[in-house]
């Protein structure tokens, strides 16, 4: 009956909502005689797909590689931008090779040079110049070839040389300056502009740090600096191959860091690669095995134990285990689902898991 004063739009939900109640109940008292009328069926089958689908997940597993789909939006403005910048402005086309301030660059390797607090870098040219060499000098093999630097660079549409950034020619100048040992060989080196031996003025700012200027100095001399930045720029040229061969390159120059860094005790070797932040965030998923598996049991013991009571006979100990078990064996078939419809894994997804033990377990709970 109609309450009175009751708004027309609360009856037909009401209606509505006992005929999806009764539809459900229907469908439900149906399903459990089909599934009690063959047993074995409902057995073999789920066991059977979710084994299928858990060997299609560990067969076709792989890793999320582009680290813009993890971080933005696929209609990210920063992305549009990035591109536009990518287009308008190649890094071998920029006279004044301002990459990292336009646009992130593909493949490359990066290593920060830092000297004892207190010490001047640019005295230590010489041996910045010898680890410059052997980062030139280091072979990469692939199918029986050897790849160096000269090989994979990205090259100057000028002089089709590869482009290196300009604090390299200021060490070459003031190492030649220490070997003659003049005073009017002497290199001034300015900052953030400096004028480089072929009359070029370089801007530096992003490749020299921790500078100290000299007093009073109009012209911005550098007195001390203390930290170095040197970036080697790798060209992909969109090939698969080509990548592959600088992703090799780049895992190679972080191992010579690491040598080298034994090698040079007076100074501080920090490398950085394109692929050290994508390395980082998937590194997020091996760090979280002690908590994944703590986790997981603490929701066993907490399904068990919402399920047990003081009568043995009323309690029902197994079926929260049934439910936690039931909950791994879908999601299981949902990874084998995702993987087969080429969807790839990223750090992110471990805690959707936990959210459906969740649901599960307050299901089993109100019930």
């Amino acid at each position: 009956m109609r309450r009175p004063g009751a708004p027309a739009s609360w009856i037909w939900w009401r209606m509505l909502r006992q005929v999806l109640r009764r539809g459900l109940q229907s469908f439900c008292h149906r399903l459990g005689l089909c599934v009690s009328r063959h047993p074995v069926f409902f057995l073999t089958v789920p066991a059977v797909l979710t084994i299928t689908f858990g060997l299609s997940a560990l067969n076709r597993f792989q890793p999320e590689g582009d680290l813009e789909r993890l971080v933005a939006p696929s209609h990210s403005l920063a992305k549009i931008e990035r591109s536009l910048a990518s287009s308008l402005f190649p890094l071998d086309q920029s006279k004044s090779q301002l990459y990292s301030d336009l646009h992130t660059p593909g493949r490359y390797g990066r290593v920060i040079l830092l000297s004892p607090p207190g010490d001047n870098i640019l005295l230590q040219a010489e041996g910045i110049l010898q680890t410059h060499r052997a980062v030139l000098e280091m072979k990469v093999n692939y199918k029986g070839y050897n790849y160096t630097f000269s090989h994979l660079c990205v090259l100057r549409n000028q002089d089709k040389k590869c482009v290196l950034d300009d604090i390299i020619s200021v060490l070459e100048d003031l190492r030649q300056a220490a070997v003659s040992n003049k005073t009017t060989a002497r290199v001034q080196v300015r900052y953030p502009n400096t004028k480089l031996k072929d009359g070029r003025n370089s801007f530096i700012g992003h490749q020299l740090g921790g500078v100290v200027e000299v007093p009073n100095s109009k012209d911005q001399r550098v007195k001390s600096a203390r930290a170095i930045q040197i970036t080697y720029y790798l060209q992909t040229y969109g090939s698969a191959t080509q990548d592959l061969i600088g992703e090799k390159w780049e895992n190679e120059f972080c191992k010579l860091m690491r040598k080298l860094q034994e090698e040079h005790q007076d100074l501080q070797l920090y490398s950085l690669a394109s692929f050290s932040l994508w390395r980082d965030f998937h590194k997020s998923s091996i760090l979280a095995r002690s908590k994944v598996l703590v986790s997981l049991m603490l929701i066993l013991t907490t399904a068990t134990l919402s399920s047990s009571m003081k009568d043995c006979l009323r309690g029902k100990p197994f079926l929260g285990l049934l439910g936690v078990l039931t909950v791994c064996i879908s999601i299981i078939t949902a990874a084998g689902i995702f993987f087969i419809t080429d969807g790839k894994y990223n750090s992110t997804l471990l805690g959707i898991p936990f959210f459906a033990m969740g649901i599960s377990t307050a299901f089993i709970l109100g019930q």
